[in-house]
Protein backbone atom coordinates (compact mmCIF):
# COMPACT_ATOMS: atom_id res chain seq x y z
CA UNK A 1 0.00 0.00 0.00
CA UNK A 2 1.07 3.45 -0.88
CA UNK A 3 1.91 5.62 2.13
CA UNK A 4 -0.29 9.08 2.22
CA UNK A 5 3.23 11.25 2.27
CA UNK A 6 3.94 9.33 -0.86
CA UNK A 7 0.64 10.38 -2.44
CA UNK A 8 0.85 14.05 -1.53
CA UNK A 9 5.10 14.02 -2.33
CA UNK A 10 3.77 12.86 -5.97
CA UNK A 11 0.51 15.52 -5.93
CA UNK A 12 2.85 18.21 -5.25
CA UNK A 13 5.73 17.15 -7.90
CA UNK A 14 3.39 16.83 -10.45
CA UNK A 15 1.57 20.23 -9.88
CA UNK A 16 5.02 22.16 -9.95
CA UNK A 17 5.85 19.89 -13.41
CA UNK A 18 2.40 21.19 -14.66
CA UNK A 19 2.98 24.25 -13.65
CA UNK A 20 6.10 25.17 -15.35
CA UNK A 21 5.87 23.68 -18.00
CA UNK A 22 3.11 25.87 -19.66
CA UNK A 23 4.18 29.13 -18.29
CA UNK A 24 6.80 30.87 -20.52
CA UNK A 25 8.75 34.08 -19.87
CA UNK A 26 6.64 35.74 -22.96
CA UNK A 27 3.38 35.18 -20.65
CA UNK A 28 5.26 37.62 -17.83
CA UNK A 29 6.94 39.79 -20.30
CA UNK A 30 5.00 40.88 -22.97
CA UNK A 31 7.10 41.21 -26.60
CA UNK A 32 5.46 44.43 -28.60
CA UNK A 33 7.37 44.84 -31.34
CA UNK A 34 7.31 47.64 -33.41
CA UNK A 35 6.92 47.06 -37.21
CA UNK A 36 8.74 50.43 -38.08
CA UNK A 37 11.20 51.95 -37.34
CA UNK A 38 10.99 55.26 -34.74
CA UNK A 39 12.55 57.98 -34.36
CA UNK A 40 13.17 60.93 -31.94
CA UNK A 41 11.87 64.14 -33.69
CA UNK A 42 11.98 67.56 -32.09
CA UNK A 43 13.17 71.25 -32.55
CA UNK A 44 17.13 69.49 -32.46
CA UNK A 45 16.48 67.76 -35.62
CA UNK A 46 14.50 70.32 -37.36
CA UNK A 47 11.07 67.39 -37.09
CA UNK A 48 13.29 65.61 -39.29
CA UNK A 49 13.47 61.27 -39.32
CA UNK A 50 17.47 61.66 -38.74
CA UNK A 51 19.02 57.83 -38.43
CA UNK A 52 20.86 58.91 -35.05
CA UNK A 53 17.98 59.83 -33.56
CA UNK A 54 16.22 56.09 -34.01
CA UNK A 55 14.89 54.21 -31.13
CA UNK A 56 16.25 50.22 -30.74
CA UNK A 57 14.94 47.84 -28.77
CA UNK A 58 16.43 47.50 -25.37
CA UNK A 59 14.39 44.66 -23.94
CA UNK A 60 11.10 43.46 -24.37
CA UNK A 61 8.48 46.54 -25.48
CA UNK A 62 11.82 48.73 -24.41
CA UNK A 63 13.27 50.94 -26.87
CA UNK A 64 15.34 53.73 -26.47
CA UNK A 65 17.37 56.76 -28.48
CA UNK A 66 19.92 59.28 -27.00
CA UNK A 67 20.40 62.70 -27.54
CA UNK A 68 22.56 65.88 -26.99
CA UNK A 69 20.98 68.51 -24.79
CA UNK A 70 23.88 71.10 -24.88
CA UNK A 71 22.02 73.96 -23.49
CA UNK A 72 20.74 74.19 -20.18
CA UNK A 73 17.65 76.11 -19.34
CA UNK A 74 16.75 75.48 -22.52
CA UNK A 75 13.28 74.53 -23.80
CA UNK A 76 13.69 71.17 -26.32
CA UNK A 77 10.14 70.44 -27.68
CA UNK A 78 9.84 66.42 -29.53
CA UNK A 79 7.69 63.68 -30.34
CA UNK A 80 8.59 60.38 -30.84
CA UNK A 81 7.36 59.08 -34.53
CA UNK A 82 7.94 57.30 -37.61
CA UNK A 83 9.17 58.51 -40.45
CA UNK A 84 5.85 60.11 -41.97
CA UNK A 85 3.66 60.51 -38.37
CA UNK A 86 1.80 58.13 -39.16
CA UNK A 87 -1.56 57.11 -37.29
CA UNK A 88 -0.45 55.12 -34.46
CA UNK A 89 3.16 56.14 -34.50
CA UNK A 90 2.80 59.72 -33.96
CA UNK A 91 3.18 60.09 -29.89
CA UNK A 92 3.37 63.07 -28.28
CA UNK A 93 2.17 63.59 -24.48
CA UNK A 94 -1.57 62.55 -23.81
CA UNK A 95 -4.40 64.68 -23.02
CA UNK A 96 -5.61 62.75 -19.94
CA UNK A 97 -1.90 64.07 -18.36
CA UNK A 98 -2.57 66.39 -15.71
CA UNK A 99 0.65 68.04 -15.93
CA UNK A 100 0.69 68.51 -20.01
CA UNK A 101 3.44 67.85 -21.53
CA UNK A 102 6.79 68.88 -19.38
CA UNK A 103 8.51 66.16 -18.96
CA UNK A 104 10.22 65.49 -15.59
CA UNK A 105 13.51 63.56 -15.14
CA UNK A 106 13.57 59.92 -14.72
CA UNK A 107 9.49 60.02 -14.29
CA UNK A 108 7.17 57.99 -16.55
CA UNK A 109 4.33 59.75 -18.66
CA UNK A 110 1.72 58.17 -20.33
CA UNK A 111 1.83 59.27 -24.24
CA UNK A 112 -0.94 58.93 -27.15
CA UNK A 113 0.37 57.80 -30.03
CA UNK A 114 -2.20 59.19 -32.39
CA UNK A 115 -1.94 62.68 -31.95
CA UNK A 116 -1.11 65.27 -34.60
CA UNK A 117 -0.09 68.52 -32.15
CA UNK A 118 1.31 67.02 -28.49
CA UNK A 119 5.09 67.44 -28.17
CA UNK A 120 6.60 66.74 -25.36
CA UNK A 121 8.95 69.40 -23.64
CA UNK A 122 12.01 69.12 -21.26
CA UNK A 123 14.08 71.85 -20.10
CA UNK A 124 17.57 69.80 -19.10
CA UNK A 125 19.41 71.43 -15.83
CA UNK A 126 22.90 70.93 -17.12
CA UNK A 127 24.03 69.80 -20.51
CA UNK A 128 24.67 66.12 -21.78
CA UNK A 129 23.54 63.51 -23.17
CA UNK A 130 19.81 62.05 -22.03
CA UNK A 131 18.43 58.68 -23.39
CA UNK A 132 14.43 58.92 -23.89
CA UNK A 133 12.39 55.70 -23.68
CA UNK A 134 9.44 54.29 -24.81
CA UNK A 135 8.15 51.36 -22.92
CA UNK A 136 5.06 49.51 -24.94
CA UNK A 137 4.31 46.94 -22.32
CA UNK A 138 0.87 48.34 -22.22
CA UNK A 139 0.71 49.17 -26.16
CA UNK A 140 -2.55 51.39 -25.58
CA UNK A 141 -0.81 53.61 -22.97
CA UNK A 142 3.01 53.68 -23.91
CA UNK A 143 5.09 55.32 -21.27
CA UNK A 144 7.82 57.80 -22.51
CA UNK A 145 10.44 58.48 -20.00
CA UNK A 146 13.71 60.79 -19.85
CA UNK A 147 16.99 60.12 -18.25
CA UNK A 148 20.55 61.56 -17.98
CA UNK A 149 23.30 58.92 -19.30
Amino acid sequence: MISMKRILTLAIAGLLTACTSQISINDVLPQQELDRTIYLRGDFTLWDAEPQYQFAPVGPALYQAQVKFSTPGKVYEFKIADADFSEGYNCGYSDARPAGQKLTLGQPAIADCNTIYNYFSYTPAIKGTYIVSIDYSDYDKPKVTITKK
